[in-house]
């Protein structure tokens, strides 16, 4: 899935748009079941049972989901709401400003969970599981990645990370082997990186024809650039104790990263500036560009699983790490609590089994292609884990950086707008990063915030 408004699209909600906090409904034929009932407003699923058009499998309709629930707890009723994610006006954002008002749901599939909480509107986990002794943590470290600010705890977990999508490195065996360039490794750096697209740009000795060694998806340059940058040591900055967002592109690291990230451009296609996917060719004889960051799975992932060979030609590694031993966007899928939630003890039964019961973990997977993120996930997508790089798929989204709260905010256009502009020349990367602050700037202001 992809960052964006678009049926891609994971991340966040815009922070200006946020209203009131939400309550779970009441049961309204209360007098005819003991059963308490749990409403979740979940996004993107399939509304009926189908056929996958790529593998030929089955692909289960949300009822499915909804069934796995309500036949394993007699003691609660699981309603789900399911909507698409749309664009604009018709887009899952408004649809959640609107349900979140009325109080019309429990828990939310919300991709702008840490806006949500800053506002106060969720619940923190952390007195639920207090609350509960068998709580454990299955989710890794992206569990400590669901921390974020809020009036009641400056740390606290306001959702469980539900499922994700993710975004890796593809490289081109075959390329890589006509040019005599050595694989690329297991956890490249930029250095390698940057050695390996320069041998791998020019005339193919094999075929003869022109290939490149690096490829960026120019509209959506932002999340790349924030993956090197971090295996740089940028940090966009943080939340003050009063829950203000401080966003500073304008540092050392972030320049750094920007000057790297236009070399590195010019060993790219023409046309990729204005691309917003995979290059021409990708997963076919073909594809000219070796190096291929950002790979999300709904260009590849059921692709590989339809036709295994490609997996052999066509490697994966996990995205740039920083020190922390975290990077990439985070694509995981909050699941989160409506504060004003009359229900909490049903709703977190509800929400733990959504998060974390391998039979949901299951259903994400073959529904919608969302990859598993509990311990021991393996076994529910075994044909992706028996893939030749299965362990860094299924790994990437388990150490992907902590959720941006300014992803869907002036933050991220300015700097998507800024890095168009060194990317194409029309700007030095020092100039770009001084114009994106200038207008971060402006518009933390503009909140109150700055």
């Amino acid at each position: 899935m992809r960052l964006r408004f678009t049926p891609m699209v994971a991340m966040a909600l815009t922070a200006t748009t946020l209203l009131l906090a939400s309550s779970c409904t009441k049961d309204d034929g209360a007098a005819a079941s003991n059963s308490a009932k749990v409403k979740v407003l979940l996004i993107g699923f399939p509304d009926q049972d189908g056929i996958d058009p790529v593998t030929g499998a089955d692909t289960p309709g949300i009822g499915e989901l909804k069934k796995r629930f309500n036949d394993t707890h007699s003691d609660i009723k699981l309603e789900i709401v399911n909507i698409p994610w749309g664009e604009g006006a018709t887009g899952y954002a408004p649809k959640t400003e609107a349900m979140m008002k009325a109080g019309e749901a429990c828990l939310y599939q919300m991709p702008g969970a840490p806006a949500y909480a800053r506002k106060g509107q969720l619940v923190d986990l952390d007195e639920m599981i207090k609350k509960d002794p068998e709580f454990k943590n299955i989710w890794g470290s992206q569990l400590d990645a669901a921390r974020s600010w809020g009036p009641s705890n400056p740390e606290g977990l306001w959702y469980l990370p539900a499922n994700a999508d993710e975004r890796v490195i593809h490289w081109d065996s075959k390329l890589f082997k006509d040019f005599g360039v050595e694989p690329l490794s297991s956890t490249p750096t930029l250095d390698e990186i940057e050695q390996k697209a320069a041998r791998l740009t020019g005339k193919n000795p094999v075929t003869g024809e022109q290939n490149y060694g690096y490829w960026y998806q120019g509209k959506y340059a932002v999340w790349q650039f924030l993956a090197i940058a971090h295996t740089l040591g940028a940090s966009w900055g943080g939340v003050t104790d009063s829950g203000a967002l401080e966003v500073n592109w304008n540092t050392p690291e972030y320049l750094k990263a920007l000057e790297w990230f236009a070399k590195m451009s010019k060993y790219a296609p023409k046309g990729a500036l204005a691309s917003e996917g995979m290059p021409q060719g990708f997963l076919s004889d073909k594809n000219i560009v070796a190096l291929i960051p950002e790979g999300e799975p709904g260009y590849f992932l059921k692709q590989m699983i339809a036709q295994p060979k490609l997996s052999d030609r066509f490697r994966t590694t996990i995205n740039l790490k920083g020190s922390d031993g975290l990077g990439g966007v985070n694509n995981v899928q909050p699941l989160a609590m409506a504060a004003s939630c009359p229900s909490k003890d049903a709703a977190w039964t509800v929400q733990k089994w959504l998060a974390g019961d391998p039979a949901s973990q299951k259903y994400y997977f073959d529904a919608v292609g969302r990859l598993p993120l509990i311990e021991g996930s393996e076994s529910l997508v075994s044909k992706v884990a028996e893939m030749p790089d299965g362990k860094a798929i299924l790994s990437q989204p388990r150490t992907a950086e902590p959720l941006y709260p300014w992803a869907a905010d002036q933050p991220r256009w300015a700097l998507q707008t800024a890095l168009e502009a060194a990317l194409s020349g029309t700007l030095s990367p020092k100039a770009a990063l001084e114009k994106a602050q200038k207008e971060t700037a402006k518009w933390l202001s503009e909140q109150g915030t700055k």
